[in-house]
């Protein structure tokens, strides 16, 4: 029997995020992000804000269980 295939969608859906000197209304002013992410985009330096979800984590160890299904994020 082939599995099936759950696709999620990562931005907006699974995190909220946003990169220096933008403000989502999508998150409550001064809300610490849950980690920040630091990358490099035509040589200058830029960091994301990340927000998880409320109760993400708890989803993802469910939809991670061995389950008749494949789990992708996109």
């Amino acid at each position: 029997m082939r599995r099936k295939v759950l696709v999620l969608d990562l931005d907006e859906t699974l995190i909220h995020s946003h990169h220096d000197g933008v403000v989502r209304q999508t998150v409550k002013p001064g809300t610490p992000p849950d980690f920040v992410l630091k990358v490099v985009i035509d040589r200058h330096p830029v960091r994301f804000f990340v927000h998880k979800r409320p109760h993400v984590d708890f989803f993802l160890d469910i939809v991670s269980d061995d389950l008749p299904y494949k789990c992708l994020l996109d």
